[in-house]
Parts: structure tokens; sequence; C-alpha cells
């Protein structure tokens, strides 16, 4: 596998937990609003965005870890 290839792919999971959070975010904006606001939310729903919130930042320190350094 080339390296532009595991890239595009890695670029392509970054996008595809982006869309499971939006999505599964939109399914709830009330407690989106608490939990913004610091106000007391249900541990499913803190579980699930702190999992889903993991999964993103994974994916994208992925990316950035096969990312050419600047200098």
């Amino acid at each position: 596998m080339t390296n532009s290839t595991l890239r595009e792919q890695l670029l392509h999971d970054v996008q595809d937990r982006t869309t499971e959070m939006r999505r599964w975010l939109d399914t709830d904006t009330s407690s989106l609003t608490a939990y913004l606001r610091d106000e007391p939310v249900d541990d499913t729903w803190l579980s699930t965005y702190e999992r889903l919130n993991r999964e993103l930042l994974s994916a994208v320190g992925n990316v950035q870890e096969h990312s050419p350094r600047r200098r």
C-alpha cells in the first residue's frame, strides 16, 4: 500500500468518525446543550459521547502520524 493510499484511507476514517459523531449529536441536541452548559446529562449519553470523541481523536492522530513532517 502506498503512503498516499494509506493517507486517503486514514482521512476517510476521520470523515466517517466525524459523520458518526454529528449524526449521533443530532439525535439529542438537548443533552448536548446541557453538556455544553456543564449541566447534568444521562450517563449513557455521556459514555457514548466520550467513546465517539475518543474514536474521532484516535482517527485524527492516525492521520497525523502518517503525514509528512513540516519544517
